[in-house]
């Protein structure tokens, strides 16, 4: 057991050495973690609270609130709405299309061409970072689409069907002009939705008005042409006269008959006789030519009467017909009136008193919570990776 004795200086010198490793190393790895610290987590925030404080420009905001109506909306009572489709009712659709609008690249540039937004997001007022164009932003329309979907903000609430409309610029005059022509531009794509809807509806009905007027106009050429060529008003009660003249024959002739008989019963050789049978013979010969003149040929009255009773029916059915498109097209144009969509303004687009942006404490708070994040995160994965190396 000799050979294997140490003596007590050897293991003190070997304990101290030991304990001084893992002293300087620890002192080590906690400056190398206050430096990642340091250059991850408060140089980022340094130059955060720098910029909000000293530099970023004050952003004014004008905000307005609306309400698409319908002029039909009216409350449902229990069984209507069980039995309703869900999904919300057209002026909560009408909603979701203005909203989609606002934030849209036609109002964009409708604001480009009306309003000048592109000054307004390029003042002097403006810092060189907040500003457009900045040195992160190029100058196409669709980098300015990009900002302008960050300075105009339309959110709606499905629970009131309040739709509520953010503008932010560096002065607080032309907030509250965008917000007001953005106003402007969704109520005239309201009025441009109704015209479409009202076009829809009462388009099929009066084109069945403008076809049955056209009908009636043919009909109508078609029996001013027959008369011109028949030279005849109303062949129906020119005909009247004429039976009535028949008839009257009809009656000369039964009586003249008559008496020719009375006469030959009582008196055989009166010379009265001959004198009613040549009335009689007259009589028959103009009844026959009458009726030769309503009936029995191509040029008698018959044909031409039925000719035009054909056009006078026809005439009656496309009036009846027009009367009836008449009427669905008022009604109609009611229901359009009913169903029309317009845009109830709750609140005017306000003039700001003061910058609500840039959020200083906040933004500065959200820039160190998100860099400690990262660092927190950094931290863990390389512990991991190490762990695992030594395993």
């Amino acid at each position: 057991m000799d050979g294997f004795e140490i003596s007590g200086k050897t293991i003190a010198s070997t304990g101290s050495a030991l304990l001084a490793i893992p002293r300087g190393f620890s002192r080590r790895s906690g400056l190398r973690r206050a430096r990642s610290f340091l250059l991850v987590v408060m140089l980022p925030t340094f130059v955060a609270a720098v910029y909000y404080f000293l530099i970023a420009a004050p952003q004014y905001i004008s905000q307005a609130e609306f309400v698409v109506r319908g002029a039909t909306s009216q409350p449902m009572g229990m069984l209507s709405s069980l039995l309703a489709p869900e999904g919300g009712s057209t002026a909560d659709e009408d909603s979701y299309v203005v909203q989609d609008y606002l934030a849209s690249r036609d109002a964009a540039r409708t604001m480009l061409r009306t309003q000048g937004v592109a000054a307004m997001f390029n003042r002097p007022d403006g810092d060189w970072l907040a500003r457009f164009p900045n040195v992160f932003t190029g100058t196409s329309f669709e980098h300015f689409y990009r900002y302008y979907k960050r300075h105009v903000l339309v959110e709606l609430d499905t629970s009131t069907s309040i739709t509520t409309l953010r503008v932010r610029t560096f002065r607080a005059q032309d907030s509250q002009n965008v917000a007001t022509a953005l106003l402007v531009a969704a109520e005239q794509l309201v009025n441009h939705m109704n015209e479409r809807q009202r076009a829809n509806m009462i388009g099929s009905a009066v084109k069945e008005v403008e076809e049955a007027q056209d009908q009636l106009r043919d009909v109508e050429v078609q029996i001013a042409t027959y008369r011109n060529r028949e030279a005849l008003l109303d062949p129906l009660r020119q005909a009247t006269p004429m039976l009535s003249n028949i008839n009257d024959l009809q009656v000369m002739l039964t009586s003249a008959k008559m008496q020719l008989a009375q006469v030959q019963a009582e008196s055989p050789s009166s010379p009265s006789i001959p004198v009613y049978q040549r009335r009689i013979s007259v009589l028959e010969d103009q009844i026959a030519r009458s009726n030769k003149e309503v009936t029995g040929s191509k040029t008698s009255l018959v044909p031409k009467i039925t000719d035009y009773d054909t056009l006078v029916i026809r005439r009656e059915l496309i009036e009846k017909q027009l009367a009836a498109a008449a009427t669905a097209l008022e009604s109609a144009k009611a229901q359009a009136n009913r169903q029309q969509v317009y845009l109830e303004e709750i609140s005017r687009p306000d003039l700001a008193d003061y910058a609500v942006y840039p959020r200083r404490i906040i933004d500065v708070l959200t820039v160190f919570a998100s860099f400690l994040t990262a660092y927190l995160m950094g931290k863990l994965i390389i512990s991991g990776a190490r762990e695992h190396q030594i395993v």
